[in-house]
């Protein structure tokens, strides 16, 4: 295989968990301030630790906020989250053919995992780096770094695989070869923006990519 290793992102490129992000800021905005947020304010913090959106969203409340978001989140975690399509079976081809999987994300650890657990697919994954990981986040390259160290491979053996800026210019920071997922909720000019080395229109292309 071209790649001995493929690093994911996990909200917006393995998972789609759009809708409960959204209704979880919505919730909590509309109970600690009683106002509406708007998506487009939301969709701008994809790719970033919780505690950073909300730092800058409600910096008077940021424990209250944090706490009630949490709250929201999890209690509707499993009805909100979706696989997007063929990531299931990809992942698994990959995996058989002795690729090592990772994922790098801004959620906590233990959160990414739970996500992986719902769809039967984190035991193809040899590390998860979570925002409690390391001292730096996305799209520091840090994370990036640490994955790859991980799965004992080097940074030209890799690819990082993501639905935003961030993810892409980690992995670039990283030294890795990147690859934008088409069905990003991001508009795509931000991510154009990064020059990824790659285009996926479904995940199944990382199938053709990652062929020698």
């Amino acid at each position: 295989m071209r790649y001995k290793g493929i690093l994911f992102d996990l909200d917006g490129t393995l998972l789609d968990t759009n809708e409960l992000i959204i209704k979880s800021f919505q919730h909590t905005f509309k109970v600690h301030y009683n106002r509406e947020i708007d998506v487009d304010v939301v969709r701008a913090y994809f790719g970033k630790p919780l505690r950073a959106a909300l730092e800058y969203l409600g910096p008077d409340k940021i424990e209250e906020l944090t706490a009630t978001y949490r709250e929201f989140s999890e209690a509707n975690h499993k009805r909100l989250t979706k696989i997007f399509p063929k990531v299931a079976d990809t992942i698994k081809t990959l995996a058989d053919n002795n690729v090592k999987l990772g994922v790098v994300t801004s959620k906590k650890g233990l959160r990414a995992k739970l996500g992986l657990e719902l769809f039967d697919i984190r035991q193809y994954f040899s590390v998860i780096v979570g925002c409690d990981s390391c001292s730096n986040y996305k799209p520091h390259p840090e994370p990036v770094e640490f994955a790859v160290k991980t799965l004992k491979l080097t940074a030209d053996e890799c690819l990082m695989v993501g639905d935003s800026p961030f993810d892409l210019a980690s992995g670039k920071g990283a030294g890795v070869k990147t690859a934008a997922v088409r069905w990003t909720d991001l508009p795509w000019a931000v991510l154009e923006a990064e020059n990824p080395d790659y285009i996926l229109e479904s995940i199944t292309d990382l199938l053709g990519i990652c062929e020698n």
